[in-house]
């Protein structure tokens, strides 16, 4: 029946069963999950330490269980919930991708062994002694970097949740966000700081040392974003 044959009171009944539908199938896909399933995530020093901490905690109840065990059973369970919700989300499946509105909310059954820290740099031309920019010498200045306290630069909007997850990368790399914000921070920073001409923004990966090891001094410069002033 078309919609403008329909009686008002209809009309709003569809409105409500549609709006009804997708909230439904939202409410669903935000249910938290116990992660993507792994064999090979299991094996990391991590995941070990943490099954051994689980393996303890059943003990203590008089419950004497292997770690290897522990792993099988957890590997099952997680791979029975992600096939349950993939399925349920079928009918929705597109729409959610269409629209990018995608639910990803995960429980963390384990720390990462990994951290990114992000990194916003400021260059500036060097001046020569006469006061003339230098030809070949740039002036690097750190304005932001996560976890440093003397480097702040908009920390109160760079450090909020929803900010946060606009640039925290996950294993397949950085949210399709990431450019957008590096390039609006870069604006920001050109505004206000008009000796700046070249800014980077990248994301710094290094290892998490576990309680008792020393900190590992590899680091990996990934994702490099670099913006210019534009002229005039």
């Amino acid at each position: 029946m078309p919609w403008r044959t329909l009686s008002p009171s209809r009309r709003a009944q569809l409105r409500a069963a549609i709006i009804a539908y997708f909230v439904f199938f939202n409410l669903l896909a935000a249910l938290p999950t116990l992660g993507t399933p792994s064999a090979e995530r299991l094996e990391r020093p991590f995941e070990q330490q943490e099954l051994r901490r689980w393996v303890r905690l059943f003990a203590a109840f008089g419950v004497e269980l292997q770690p290897e065990w522990l792993a099988q059973v957890y590997l099952r369970i997680a791979s029975s919930l992600a096939e349950a919700r993939a399925v349920a989300l079928r009918p929705i499946e597109g729409w959610l991708t269409l629209t990018q509105t995608g639910q990803s909310w995960r429980l963390f059954g384990s720390p990462d062994e990994y951290r990114s820290v992000l990194r916003i740099s400021a260059y500036s031309s060097a001046a020569s002694a006469d006061g003339a920019p230098a030809a070949a010498a740039e002036r690097e200045e750190v304005l932001y970097e996560s976890g440093n306290p003397e480097r702040r630069w908009n920390a109160p909007l760079l450090e909020y949740r929803r900010i946060r997850a606009a640039y925290n990368p996950s294993r397949a790399g950085p949210p399709g966000t990431y450019a957008g914000l590096g390039q609006r921070l870069s604006e920001q920073i050109f505004a206000s700081l008009p000796h700046v001409a070249r800014v980077r923004i990248l994301l710094d990966r290094s290892r998490i040392a576990l309680p008792g090891e020393a900190p590992d001094p590899a680091h990996e410069e990934q994702y490099e974003l670099e913006f210019s002033r534009p002229p005039g």
